[in-house]
């Protein structure tokens, strides 16, 4: 059994990884901020819930401490994003705070200071399938596709790609008012610290102080604070496919010679689309770049690029399976949906899955299309109460 449940603290950075053994009630930035709770961990980074007091009110703040492997290039490649480009395109989440560097046992973390987050929206779904529901009500989708479209709209303006349009990257919000917080902290305390070879283990406690329910009213729903975050995959132009993420599979990307672009956050945005609206993956091959696209051209029953035949993947692209369930057929086999909620949803996901990128809808046509606006539209229809209250 491993001695650490979460992040190897002791993996050095020789081994590519340097996570930073923080602890709870540590100073960091020269005391500035007080570390209070760790959120939780990834491949390379750790994220913690910090105050810092400033003109006499106490502010919490997300801290997301890179491992020193890979500090020096998000310092090079993200931050100047973050601090130009995502600057530019938002004034809220995932706006950055502040950036400094800390040092540990294994050398110089890069962190990066932003507004807190609560638990994973992954949580929402799972609460209906332990329902017995496959996937969420298509007004709980159409309202999610309408507030992830308006963050992608504003990094689109200033030609930012996010390249992380998934699941795994909705989270909903937090109450992180002064009051609200401490409140929540004292009913929550954080768990027992245990220390093994003198390095602090801190357990992953996300903020769950806001929670909101799969079969929420439309009333309801209108009010949630949704977060699309997984921004460390960012680029801005030229754009490069990155060795090792998947893009949920977007043609372009699995060519031999792989491209990839704004229109690929289009793509993976209708992946997870149709996984909120059927609880499923919608494409599930496992194998080659060419079986993978040669299943993508059978479910959406589209021809290949003329200016694609020379590539090496089409060239050893698999014979037409024509059993392959086509996406509007599966659509229709959903038991979540009605008939009338398939084909209206069909005719939204064949803007978005389009096998050629130059082929897709943009971000803002996407966020006029009528499937969308109905979502966006109930949310203006009840502004009376506040997310908070």
């Amino acid at each position: 059994m491993d001695l650490f449940p979460e992040e190897p603290l002791n993996r050095s950075v020789a081994d590519g990884f340097g996570y930073f053994p923080a602890n709870i009630n540590q100073t960091l930035s020269g005391g500035r901020f007080t570390i209070v709770r760790k959120l939780g961990w990834g491949s390379r980074s750790s994220a913690w819930l910090a105050w810092e007091k400033k003109g006499g009110e106490t502010l919490y703040w997300a801290i997301q401490v890179f491992t020193v492997a890979k500090s020096k290039e998000v310092g090079a490649r993200l931050l100047p994003i973050f601090e130009n480009e995502i600057a530019r395109a938002t004034y809220d989440y995932p706006k950055l705070l502040t950036g400094f560097w800390e040092r540990s046992v294994h050398g110089d973390h890069l962190c990066f200071v932003t507004s807190a987050y609560g638990v994973p929206f992954s949580d929402v779904v799972q609460g209906a399938a332990n329902s017995g529901r496959a996937g969420l009500p298509v007004h709980v989708v159409q309202y999610m596709t309408s507030e992830i479209l308006e963050t992608l709209e504003k990094l689109h303006i200033e030609k930012v790609m996010h390249a992380g349009v998934k699941l795994e990257n909705l989270w909903l919000g937090a109450l992180t008012d002064e009051e609200d917080l401490q409140k929540y902290l004292a009913e929550s305390p954080p768990a027992e610290v245990d220390i093994i070879d003198g390095i602090p283990i801190v357990r992953s406690q996300p903020l769950a102080n806001y929670k909101v329910k799969w079969d929420d009213p439309m009333g309801d729903v209108s009010l949630w604070e949704v977060l699309l975050a997984g921004y460390g995959h960012i680029q801005v132009p030229p754009y490069t496919p990155e060795k090792g993420l998947s893009y949920a599979s977007a043609p372009e990307t699995l060519l031999g010679n792989p491209t990839c672009g704004l229109a690929t956050d289009i793509w993976m945005l209708g992946c997870l689309v149709f996984q909120l609206l059927t609880g499923n993956q919608l494409f599930t091959s496992a194998g080659t770049a060419a079986e993978r696209l040669g299943e993508i051209r059978d479910v959406l029953q589209s021809s290949i690029p003329d200016a694609w035949l020379g590539d090496e993947v089409v060239q050893a692209l698999p014979i037409a399976n024509t059993s392959t369930p086509s996406l509007e057929q599966t659509l229709k086999q959903s038991k979540s949906l009605t008939e009338d909620e398939a084909s209206e949803a069909y005719a939204f996901l064949r803007r978005c899955l389009v096998i050629d990128p130059a082929g897709r809808a943009s971000v803002r046509d996407l966020d006029e299309d009528d499937w969308v606006e109905e979502g966006a539209q109930c949310a203006c229809c009840y502004s009376g109460d506040k997310l908070w209250e």
